[in-house]
């Protein structure tokens, strides 16, 4: 059973990558927002009367930092909103009770993201009708979503193939929850909370995936290394580096489309 890979950050040294996740170096360029910020109102010609108002000049400076760490693109509205919405929220007088609950909340709906770094992206319902054209009809094939989320795909293929066995794998639990009420009294469908690292690939016929960049290169090499031959990797958005797809399904408009590995 294949272990999980180490996932490089690209926001760090190369010695420090295997240890340290993006929200360390996300709240190091907030640090250096700060201290910015703080060396700005020191200077005598600035004092009250600052000519840049200092959440401002906090907000451009940490997501500088956040760039000069090397974090993804992504990170720069977090790092530009984070002090400025913590400000409007403490403005806001709300009950602590209610901080705590938003917390609890994303760390259930989250969890691993900081390790993992792959956000909780859904798949739209022309990507769930081209994956269940992938399955190839009067079988009863197997077929495993990574990071299956609220459960929506399999929901969806379940529709347009109901002999087939569908199964989820989620390590937040508010997702994996919210799925397996959705799945109940389908025996068919079936939501797992586990790390799909950790979920041998040699059993099922299609497995999809909707991830991020970071976990791909790892992601193939486990998928060439457990899949059968003949099976089907379709991955939604994310392409898999130096390795070019046998076929791309395109899903309209400004979407990313799918890309399909035979194995």
């Amino acid at each position: 059973m294949a272990a999980h890979p180490s996932l490089d950050p690209l926001c760090a040294p190369r010695r420090y990558r295997r240890v340290l996740p993006p929200v360390v170096w996300a709240l190091a360029a907030q640090l250096g927002g700060a201290a910015t910020t703080w060396l700005y109102l020191q200077v005598p010609a600035v004092g009250a009367a600052a000519p840049i108002h200092p959440l401002l000049l906090h907000s451009v400076a940490a997501a500088a930092f956040g760039l000069a760490l090397r974090l993804p693109l992504w990170w720069v509205p977090i790092n530009v909103l984070f002090v400025p919405a913590a400000v409007y929220l403490h403005g806001l007088s709300l009950r602590p009770v209610w901080f705590l609950l938003v917390l609890v909340t994303l760390v259930l709906l989250f969890w691993t993201n900081h390790r993992t770094r792959v956000p909780l992206y859904l798949s739209g319902r022309r990507a769930c009708h081209r994956l269940a054209s992938l399955l190839p009809p009067d079988r009863q094939l197997k077929m495993l979503d990574l990071g299956s989320g609220f459960g929506g795909v399999l929901a969806t293929v379940s529709k347009q193939r109901p002999e087939c066995r569908l199964v989820g794998l989620e390590i937040a639990p508010l997702p994996a929850w919210i799925a397996r009420l959705r799945h109940l009294g389908r025996p068919a469908l079936k939501t797992r909370r586990r790390d799909f690292w950790r979920e041998s690939l040699a059993d099922y016929d299609l497995v999809y995936a909707y991830l991020s960049p970071e976990p791909m290169p790892g992601l193939w090499h486990k998928v060439r290394a457990e899949m059968r031959p003949g099976t089907l990797f379709v991955s939604n958005t994310f392409a898999v580096p130096g390795a070019a797809p046998d076929l791309v399904l395109p899903l309209g408009g400004a979407r990313s489309p799918l890309y399909v590995w035979r194995l």
